[in-house]
């Protein structure tokens, strides 16, 4: 997988100034923009050809009915938010999530739809950004123009084009955190928005540790303190609801549905299509979602701590989503800045490893090439089970991830040997 060219990577953003970062190379940066507005404006053409499927806004339409909620005092939490089953449509965020939710109440008719299409298309945009900029690009006007154009690309990335079908909140808070990741070590506000995301939605939650273990100390407090203020927010204004959220509405999976859900794309969801939900399957889940997350924080504090910044938040997205209790398709948007770092490497490094990854990455993350040839299994999660090879492509996210973290760990420990052989080489000169 092609983590194994990190090596050739750039550091972090915060190790980076303006007079070292570098250019998008003119060749590249056409190219990326051609292929950017053809793929950009098919996708277009598919939404004006099937709103109702392409831009239906679904997830969106709840939101609005939660910030109605709040608005009229009545708890968000007490019952669906459509309908009357349990673990479908109950509102699974936090109170201050809600409070969010409030403007959309004024909403209505094609105001509704551009703002839920052109706000994720430009959060999008906004995340590749923040995420070329961890790369070391510089941030001028050809990156602006380069990131609407990869934006383009990625409306045919599978969990990106899903958020964007349902109006989901997922892109939102992947830009929160890629632009607080991306921010110096040396700002004062580093840490801040992946407070706020985390008192959204408690996965990213992950980031506050990872800030941690890579002794980011001050930001790790400075997002635990925003984290803290969204929670005294939600209290302040909504105490019921916030007392029964945090009480332990917020570790009641149920609420969200099943956990063989076939569209259920994390850990528990692929033990319990496996094993089924009876017996030690919650017990299997709690241990390998411990252990993928010590693993992450351990591959993750490495390539930070060695200038690899991006892939190392990149991991420690996909493991938020692994690890969760219930991952929807859309839930998986850390797919996109992987495929933006994956690109990058395959770009300027050549050769066949890191063009095989992204090859790779693409074709699981890819459901809106599939749909091309087949509307209705448009998904690799989609296809039949054929001589029960189904829990390899059906989990394939999850299989990816683990693939990246074995990748990353051999490329580690290919640079560490060839830093070893180095210093035996220099001390070797010295001698003679």
């Amino acid at each position: 997988m092609s983590l194994s060219t990190i090596e050739n990577s750039v550091g972090p953003s915060s190790a980076l100034n303006a007079s070292v970062r570098r250019c998008v190379p003119a060749r590249a940066f056409w190219l990326i923009f051609a292929v950017g507005v053809v793929a950009g404006g098919w996708y277009v053409k598919q939404v004006l050809g099937l709103p109702q499927v392409m831009m239906h806004l679904k997830d969106l339409s709840v939101y609005q009915i939660a910030g109605n909620r709040v608005a009229d005092g009545v708890s968000v939490y007490d019952t669906p938010l459509l309908g009357n089953t349990r673990g479908v449509w109950e509102f699974v965020y936090t109170p201050f999530a809600a409070l969010l939710f409030v403007p959309l109440v004024g909403l209505r008719g094609d105001l509704y739809t551009y703002v839920g299409a052109f706000g994720n298309f430009a959060m999008v945009a906004a995340s590749a950004l923040a995420a070329l900029s961890m790369l070391g690009y510089r941030r001028d006007r050809r990156l602006v123009l380069l990131s609407l154009s990869i934006a383009g690309l990625l409306m045919w990335c599978e969990p990106v084009r899903e958020t964007m079908a349902f109006g989901q909140i997922n892109i939102f808070l992947l830009l929160l955190v890629l632009a607080d990741m991306a921010l110096p070590d040396s700002s004062r506000w580093k840490g801040v928005l992946t407070g706020i995301a985390a008192g959204i939605k408690l996965t990213p939650a992950l980031f506050v540790i990872y800030l941690l273990v890579t002794r980011r100390y001050r930001a790790a407090a400075t997002a635990i303190g925003a984290f803290a203020a969204t929670v005294l927010i939600g209290l302040v204004v909504m105490p019921k609801d916030s007392l029964m959220f945090w009480s332990g509405a917020f570790a009641d999976p149920t609420r969200v549905g099943v956990p063989e859900n076939p569209q259920n794309e994390s850990l528990r969801g692929m033990i319990a299509r496996t094993i089924g939900v009876d017996g030690s399957h919650q017990l299997l889940w709690l241990a390998s979602a411990v252990v993928v997350t010590a693993v992450c924080l351990y591959l993750a504090r490495r390539l930070s701590l060695t200038g690899y910044e991006l892939p190392a938040v990149v991991l420690c997205g996909l493991t938020t989503t692994a690890v969760s209790p219930y991952s929807w398709v859309h839930h998986w948007v850390w797919l996109a800045p992987l495929l933006i770092y994956l690109a990058d490497l395959a770009l300027r490094r050549g050769g066949i490893i890191a063009p095989l990854g992204l090859v790779v990455a693409f074709v699981v993350a890819s459901g809106g090439v599939l749909s091309l040839y087949d509307p209705a299994l448009g998904s690799l999660t989609n296809y039949p089970s054929d001589n029960h090879l189904g829990v390899f492509y059906h989990n394939a996210y999850i299989w990816l991830t683990l693939a990246l973290f074995g990748a990353a760990a051999v490329q580690m420990r290919r640079s560490a040997e060839r830093a070893g052989s180095d210093r035996d080489n220099s001390r070797s000169v010295a001698v003679h």
